[in-house]
Order: C-alpha cells, then sequence, then structure tokens
C-alpha cells in the first residue's frame, strides 16, 4: 500500500506543478519577454512514481542570438531614417530653396543689364544677392541645429547605457547565486535579464557569451568588453579631437579609457554618429562649398568691370575664414591656424578636410582627408611658413602668423575650409551702383583702318596686374598694329614695342600667343574680329564712357552657366558643374540616402519581425495550447488524487480485516 500512496503523491505533486506552470503561462500571455516554461518529470528507476518535476523556460540559443543581431540591425536603421528625413525635408522645403535664390539672383543680372543706369534694376540685383545668402545661412542655420540635436542626444546615451549594463550585471549576479541552489535561477529571472540585454542591442551593436556559471558576458563587436563575470565597464561622454563642438563617446575599462571615435557601434548610438558626421557635416560642407562659389565667383567677375561711377568693381559678398580645429595632445592649445579660399578659385575648392602637421616649429606637410581617409602624400604648397601657404589645386589658403608663439613637431590641426560659420556669409555695404555692368575696357579702331575688323577684349582675369587708380598702367600693352608680314604687333601706352603675334593664329589669344611672352601676365586677353589690312592700327583704353555698357552685366549673368563648382576630388575641365547642378546634386544625394534609409528599414523590420516570430513559436504562450495543456493535467490530476484515494480505502479495509 506504501507503494501505491507513493506513486498517487508524486503524481499529485507533479501535476499540480505542471498546472501551476500553465496557469502562470496564461498570465503572462501578455508580459512582454516572458518566455513560456513547462514543467518536466521524470519516473523513478523503481517504477514508484515520478521524480522530482523541473521547470524551465523553452527558449532556443540560436533564435535569441539572430534575435539580438536583427534588433541592433533594426535600430540602426529606424533611428538614421528618422534623422536623415528631417534633413531631407530641410534641404527640399521651399521656403528654402537654395535653387530658386540662385536662378533669381541671375535673373536679376539679366534685368539690370536691360537698363545698365536703372537703379532700381540694380537694386534688385543687390537684394536678391542678399537674400540668396540669407537663404544659405537658413539651411545652415537649421542643419547646425539637426548636428546639436544629435550631439545631445548622444550626451544622453552614456546614462542609459551605463544603467542597462549595471542592470544584466546584477541580474547575472542574481542568477549564479540562484543557480547554486536545487531549484535553480526562476524563468522570470532570466527573461528580466533578457530584457535588459534586448533593450541594450537596441543602442549598440553586441555580441554574448553565455559562461560556466550561468552568467552571461557581453561585448562590443569589436571586442571591447560591457559586461564581465566580475566587473563591468561604462561609458562617458566627452568633447570631441579634434572636433570639439561634437559629443563622443568612450569606454572606462576599470582604469583604463577607450576612444570609441573610430568604431563602429551601430545601433541608435551609430545611427546618431553617421547621421552627424557623415550626412549633417558633409551637407554643410557642400553648403559651404556652393556659397563661396557663387560668392568668387560673382565677386571675380564684379571686379572685372566697372561700376555705375566709373570706378573699378569690387567684392559683393565677404568671404569667411576658417579656423582650424587643434588636437589635444598639441604642444599649446593657443596656437591657431586659419584658411581663406584664394580669390578667383572657388571652382577649385572641395568638400574634403585636410590635416595639417607640423614636421618642425616652421615646417608642415597638409594632407587631404576623403571619405574618412587621408592621402598617402602630402599636397604640394606654394609658400612657406608662416604664410599665408597656397594649396592652389585645392583653391585654399594656410596662415599660421596667428599663432601665440611657435609650433612644435607633432602639432596637428583639421581644417575645413567649406566649413564655416554661415551666420558670417553676406554681402558686402553693396549699393546698386556698385553692380559693375560695364566692362573695364573699350577698343577703338585707327582712323585710317579702311577694314571693319576690331579688337574684341575676350577676358579680364586680374586687374590687379595692369589696372591701378581706376586707369591702364602705361606699360601694359594696348596698341596693336598689323605689320608688313601680316603679324600682329604689341605696344605698351607709351608706344614701346612689347611682342609679336603670329597672324597665322586668326587673331586669336593675341597676349597669349605673343612672342616673346608677356610675362607675368597682362590680366586681360583680346582677340582680332576680321581680317585687317597691312599697317591697319588698334588700342586699348579705359573704359571712360561705361555709362551704358552691360558687357560685363552680360558674364554676370552668364555665370550661371558655366562650370564654376568641383564635382569631386579631381580638378580637370570634365569635373566642373554650374551652381545648379551644384544644389541638385546636394539634395538628390540626401534624397536617394534617404529613400535608401527607408527601403533597409522596411528589410531590416521584416528581418526582425521574423525573428520575433521564431522567438514566439519557441518561447512564446499559444492558450489554444495552454488550454488543452489545463485540462490533461487537471485530468491527471484527478486521477492521481484518485489513486491517492483507492490506496487510502485498500489500506482502511487490510486494518478492519486485522480487527
Amino acid at each position: 500500500m506504501a507503494n501505491l500512496l507513493q506513486i498517487g503523491t508524486s503524481g499529485v505533486l507533479g501535476h499540480q506543478q505542471m498546472l501551476q506552470t500553465t496557469g502562470n503561462n496564461i498570465s503572462n500571455v501578455n508580459t512582454d519577454g516572458y518566455s513560456r516554461q513547462r514543467t518536466q518529470h521524470n519516473s523513478q528507476t523503481d517504477n514508484m512514481g515520478l521524480a522530482r518535476s523541473v521547470t524551465g523556460r523553452e527558449v532556443d540559443k540560436f533564435a535569441q542570438a539572430e534575435l539580438l543581431i536583427d534588433t541592433s540591425a533594426f535600430g540602426n536603421k529606424e533611428k538614421f531614417l528618422a534623422e536623415i528625413t528631417r534633413t531631407d525635408q530641410v534641404l527640399s522645403d521651399k521656403s528654402n530653396n537654395m535653387a530658386a535664390g540662385v536662378s533669381q539672383l541671375f535673373e536679376s543680372f539679366h534685368t539690370a543689364n536691360d537698363d545698365p543706369t536703372s537703379i532700381s534694376n540694380r537694386q534688385l540685383a543687390v537684394t536678391d544677392a542678399k537674400t540668396l545668402a540669407a537663404s544659405f545661412r537658413n539651411v545652415g542655420e537649421q542643419l547646425n541645429n539637426q548636428a546639436q540635436t544629435a550631439n545631445s542626444e548622444i550626451a544622453e546615451k552614456p546614462a542609459l547605457l551605463n544603467s542597462l549594463i549595471q542592470d544584466v550585471h546584477g541580474l547575472n549576479k542574481q542568477v549564479m547565486i540562484a543557480d547554486g541552489t536545487s531549484r535553480g535561477a526562476s524563468g522570470a529571472l532570466l527573461d528580466q535579464r533578457d530584457v535588459a540585454i534586448e533593450s541594450l542591442a537596441k543602442e549598440l551593436d553586441i555580441s554574448t557569451i553565455v559562461n560556466d556559471n550561468k552568467s552571461i558576458s557581453i561585448n562590443l563587436l569589436n571586442g571591447q568588453p560591457l559586461v564581465m563575470q566580475n566587473s563591468v565597464s561604462q561609458f562617458s561622454a566627452v568633447t570631441g579631437d579634434p572636433e570639439s563642438n561634437n559629443i563622443e563617446l568612450v569606454l572606462n575599462i576599470d582604469k583604463n579609457t577607450m576612444p570609441l571615435q573610430t568604431t563602429n557601434l551601430g545601433g541608435r548610438i551609430g545611427a546618431l554618429l553617421e547621421f552627424r558626421d557623415e550626412t549633417v557635416y558633409s551637407s554643410l560642407r557642400e553648403i559651404g562649398q556652393l556659397s563661396l562659389g557663387i560668392a568668387d565667383a560673382v565677386n571675380s567677375q564684379n571686379k572685372m568691370g566697372l561700376d555705375l561711377n566709373g570706378n573699378m568693381g569690387k567684392d559683393i559678398y565677404t568671404i569667411p575664414p576658417t579656423q582650424a580645429k587643434h588636437f589635444s595632445d598639441n604642444s599649446n592649445p593657443a596656437h591657431v591656424i586659419t584658411s581663406q579660399m584664394i580669390a578667383g578659385k572657388g571652382s577649385s575648392l572641395t568638400t574634403s578636410q585636410y590635416q595639417i602637421s607640423m614636421t618642425s616649429p616652421m615646417t608642415f606637410d597638409v594632407f587631404e582627408i576623403k571619405n574618412g581617409e587621408r592621402s598617402a602624400n602630402p599636397l604640394a604648397v606654394n609658400g612657406a611658413y608662416p604664410g599665408p601657404v597656397e594649396i592652389a589645386e585645392h583653391g585654399f589658403e594656410i596662415d599660421f602668423s596667428a599663432a601665440a608663439g611657435g609650433f612644435q613637431s607633432g602639432d596637428k590641426f583639421l581644417m575645413s575650409p567649406t566649413l564655416f560659420n554661415l551666420n558670417d556669409y553676406d554681402i558686402t555695404n553693396t549699393q546698386p551702383e556698385d553692380i559693375a555692368l560695364a566692362s573695364i575696357l573699350q577698343t577703338k579702331t585707327g582712323a585710317a583702318n579702311t577694314t571693319m575688323s576690331r579688337l574684341a577684349v575676350t577676358e579680364i582675369s586680374d586687374t590687379s596686374l595692369s589696372f591701378s587708380n581706376n586707369n591702364l598702367s602705361i606699360t601694359a600693352p594696348q596698341q596693336v598694329t598689323v605689320n608688313n608680314s601680316g603679324d600682329f604687333d604689341i605696344f605698351d601706352g607709351n608706344g614701346t614695342y612689347m611682342a609679336t603675334s603670329s597672324g597665322a593664329l586668326n587673331g586669336q589669344d593675341l597676349f597669349s600667343n605673343a612672342i616673346p611672352p608677356l610675362n607675368p601676365g597682362v590680366g586681360y586677353e583680346i582677340k582680332m574680329d576680321g581680317k585687317p589690312n597691312l599697317g591697319e592700327s588698334f588700342t586699348l583704353a579705359y573704359n571712360r564712357d561705361s555709362i551704358a555698357d552691360n558687357s560685363n552685366g552680360l558674364k554676370l549673368a552668364g555665370l550661371e552657366n558655366d562650370d564654376k563648382l568641383r564635382k569631386n576630388h579631381n580638378s580637370n575641365g570634365e569635373n566642373q558643374m554650374t551652381f545648379a547642378e551644384g544644389i541638385s546634386t546636394l539634395i538628390s544625394t540626401v534624397g536617394n540616402q534617404t529613400r535608401a534609409a527607408r527601403v533597409d528599414s522596411s528589410a531590416n523590420e521584416a528581418k526582425l519581425i521574423q525573428s520575433q516570430n521564431w522567438i514566439e513559436s519557441v518561447s512564446g504562450v499559444n492558450l489554444d495550447e495552454e488550454a488543452a495543456n489545463m485540462v490533461r493535467y487537471e485530468q491527471a490530476y484527478n486521477a492521481s488524487a484518485q489513486v491517492v484515494s483507492i490506496s487510502k480505502e485498500i489500506f482502511d479495509t487490510i486494518l478492519n480485516a486485522a480487527r
């Protein structure tokens, strides 16, 4: 009878435990992170009923690992999409339409050309120039705000990360303690740890290792430890080096600090860093290239003409300088290096960054940084310390003269010539009369000439070479005569012979083709239209009758269709584009990245749902299944209770018979 009672009692207790487990599953059907539990039994080896019940979670370690990977990936793509969508909206917003502003500026130059004497038409050009500058400033301000928002969010992340890391470490301790008891760690405790790890995976790409003592170690994908068996690492937010406006993360491992600036962190944090560094700052550098390119082209052309008062044109736009960022280990943080676009070289500017490395107190190398990679060899420079030193191929110059004291070998600086404070970008104190619509030169034919041939000014490239005090220098070439060989003799204002240009060249580029060469150049170029007779003469003079002339204004308006922006990092002629193409490239680049991010987010969401469904199929609670189990376990419980009852009846019968 004792055997039958033991069998029945073990059955009652065992199925009671199974009913409790099933009831717990049903109660937690809507609990986030809950894993279905199962109670399992083994039969007693001596056929004496059930052995000890063991309750555990239904989990698949491969499904869990896949879920962490997909959680990080989706967190990254979803966050990046949310951030870049805001940039796309700024650039495509009609109120920030830079393309319309550029078009309107050059349209106003066309309008001014219709009547060069009209003050109102000239004022329209000045107003549109100012409006375009305001448009660039407005877009720049909004993008800078987005970068600051990203930095603020990054600065708050260490508190969240450290809390999750401490939670996992604390739960690890509880699991290890519970694992040393007869009952082991509860499913609820293990679920809490999994939820904390999944929350961490949303923020970072991580990998996990289950240790022999049932604790879980967590590392970044690059191997940096976050949660160890006996200790944890903690994140801190620090100012960037050398980008002091940025917030970067470092990892404190024991007493060591590990910078993470070049580490691909993944997750939401990785998305914020990628958005800030590769979308916002890249867009700002492109806007800087656009704004400087337009300013330089307009300034350069305006200085090639005469204004309404008959004076040589001057700058319409200001050209802001930029200041290099110093690295934290430099010898003196007070040392300053500045850069400025070279006037007339706006079409050579790139969106690259540059590293300036001091090789001695007065020598240096300049390296280009594009796509995060530093050039293997230093760039060619013109000039010497303290400058200005020209990096002509890239359109800017460097000035060391503002440094408070000498540099030291090993000092490094990061320079971004097209990333400057757009609030400093504006027009000068420009008046309507300052728009230089007239040509600075006029041509005249000799009184004895018999043909309709004439000189034409094809280019004015540098007024500083031959012009001063609103006049053409007397030593500049300004007389051309056809000699007896049909070639063109060139004379200065005193009638002194300077050079001859071959008549076989059909009168093209007389100064460039002159022999001996007119070095170092004269700053303007002419050609001969027509076929002059031998002995005919032609002269050039400062344009004193310029009030109704619009020849330079036509060139100002024509800048809209000129290739004045550098497409990428090569400086050949095929690598230039118009201002409209530059703006379109900026907007379409961010737009394409946004569309790609949307596709990536959808794809990773689908993959995450697939992983979640896999987890759900293994660990999720199915109410229909649990209800069926409840009925089955209840029947088994009642049957086991009946065995106990029968055992009692038999025992009572035997006792009564013995009396």
